[in-house]
């Protein structure tokens, strides 16, 4: 959360108490135990930061440290009690989304062979996890269950990119139902894309709906499950 705890109001302050209340209920912790952790020393004795805290009469810095530790170490929990001062960060939103509810092993890699033909994978069933070596001329291979259109998404250290899936870099594309190549030129065939500098886990995701403003965006996950198929590729690329 980007809160400004410079200018934070008492209102914010005591707000934050009440998250940290239900955090330590739920946790066993009292919130002056929550404090410490988040001060990282133990409390002086006879000052009454508890009472001050409840008020929303605690100091802004102390705020913003019990804040962040919160938000690193109960975001879930915080989350639900006040979305506003904890609001997840779209790359959790993200998450939670492709564990519950992303569609795994209809979007596969292809690759393309030394004399510029495309190769397809011979294997029926593709791992959860497929791999690329930094460099290597690749599409993507959808099959889809509707027709409708798509937008896509690389995924890497954290952040969230969208991807050009349509013609001259546009970000939409139109989808055909059962299986095609991601993205094409203006001739119809696959275009290649590669990646050149950054190794390690990639996540991409391919979203397909019949209702082009229910499509989802970088920071929001699709709001309705029901109308839109958003698959999932996990790629390593390697050196």
């Amino acid at each position: 959360m980007d809160n400004n705890w410079k200018t934070a109001t008492k209102a914010d302050r005591a707000a934050l108490y009440h998250v940290a209340r239900v955090v330590a209920d739920s946790t066993d912790m009292s919130v002056e135990a929550i404090m410490e952790q988040a001060f990282g020393h133990k409390l002086m004795v006879g000052t009454d930061y508890l009472s001050n805290f409840r008020s929303g009469a605690i100091g802004r810095p102390k705020a913003k440290l019990i804040h962040a530790w919160i938000a690193k170490n109960h975001l879930e929990t915080a989350h639900a009690v006040d979305p506003k001062l904890f609001p997840k960060l779209h790359t959790n939103a993200w998450d939670d989304y492709l564990t519950n509810h992303a569609i795994h092993g209809k979007l596969r890699i292809a690759r393309f062979d030394k004399s510029m033909g495309l190769v397809q994978r011979k294997r029926d069933q593709p791992k959860p996890d497929e791999i690329l070596k930094l460099g290597e001329e690749f599409c993507f291979h959808l099959d889809s269950d509707i027709a409708g259109y798509a937008v896509a998404f690389q995924m890497y250290e954290g952040t969230m990119h969208p991807m050009p899936l349509g013609l001259n870099g546009e970000f939409l594309t139109t989808i055909n139902r059962g299986k095609q190549f991601l993205p094409i030129d203006e001739t119809g065939e696959p275009e290649k894309l590669v990646e050149r500098s950054d190794i390690g886990q990639h996540r991409f995701i391919v979203a397909v709906t019949e209702d082009q403003s229910k499509l989802p965006t970088v920071t929001q996950p699709p709001l309705t499950i029901r109308d839109v198929r958003v698959h999932h590729l996990g790629v390593q690329i390697s050196i």
